[in-house]
């Protein structure tokens, strides 16, 4: 009987004891030829795309994109039609190089963090564990203290303070002399403050928004006590690790809700408002 007279039993048994093919060998040069597309490397060598823009209280907006020197750091004036990249100007690039050293060139890099404040005057940057922040108009920066290990800090636009969550509270630090002040104590497990859980993605940082004058902070009490958990099982060397969070999936019918909350952080003591609304479903926007 030739091979196309075969039986499909007969094939299959063929089949099994072939020898088995060889199974290629990943080494770690396959991994770091890889990594070189990840887009963490592959984003600085493309020109001219928008990161997210950010609009400021006077009607200009904010953005940084990659370009050929680096990534840059540009305020536009829609109505005055004006472009000016920050990073580029001359006595703040002193200043920054002044306050962080060799370090302030890794700014127009895309990991770096860079943020203006609402009103547009005030840059504050990281690189690694240090900081710095600069006034625009005066071309001047300032060293700031590092943060403690610990939760992501929110810092304030005029960089003296920063809000950041522990044991499901908000708590602020004041960053000149490192003192804290705990905002809220109400704050239980799964019904916290400022909750970073949009249930596709969550972490440890506080989610926030800070008033243009530094005075008071915008957010939420999440309640997610009664709402179902995802689980996901991380693969690695060794035992796998099981991560559990909150979850809502179509069809539940307790999903994630959220209290919004108005803390004033100007007087000696906080004082937390409570919005005269309802809550509402966290619909996963930031």
């Amino acid at each position: 009987m030739t091979v196309q007279q075969k039986s499909p039993f007969a094939l299959l048994l063929l089949l099994a004891t072939a020898a088995p093919a060889q199974r290629p060998v990943v080494t770690a040069t396959d991994y770091a030829r890889a990594e070189q597309y990840m887009p963490y490397n592959t984003n600085q060598l493309v020109y001219g795309p928008l990161f997210t823009p950010t609009w400021l209280g006077d009607d200009r907006l904010w953005f940084r994109a990659p370009a050929r020197t680096g990534v840059e750091l540009v305020i536009v004036d829609p109505a005055r039609k004006t472009r000016m990249n920050v990073l580029d100007e001359p006595r703040l690039t002193a200043a920054l190089r002044a306050t962080l050293g060799t370090a302030a060139d890794s700014l127009k890099t895309t990991r770096a963090r860079v943020v203006l404040s609402d009103n547009g005057q005030t840059l504050n940057a990281t690189v690694g564990r240090r900081r710095a922040r600069c006034d625009l108009s005066a071309a001047k920066c300032d060293s700031v203290a590092t943060p403690p290990p610990g939760a992501p800090e929110h810092l304030s636009p005029d960089g003296k303070r920063a809000a950041f969550i522990r044991d499901w509270n908000l708590w602020m630090r004041d960053v000149a002399t490192g003192r804290e002040t705990q905002l809220t104590r109400d704050g239980v497990e799964n019904f916290g403050y400022a909750t970073d859980n949009a249930g596709w993605k969550h972490s440890d940082a506080a989610v926030l928004t800070w008033s243009p004058d530094s005075k008071k902070i915008a957010t939420f009490q999440q309640d997610q006590r009664r709402v179902g958990e995802m689980y996901l099982v991380r693969s690695q060397v060794g035992h796998p690790e099981l991560e559990a969070w909150k979850y809502p999936l179509p069809g539940d019918s307790v999903i994630t809700m959220i209290e919004r909350v108005i803390v004033d952080v100007s007087g000696p003591t906080p004082n937390v408002v409570r919005l005269k609304m309802p809550p509402d479903q966290h619909r996963s926007s930031r």
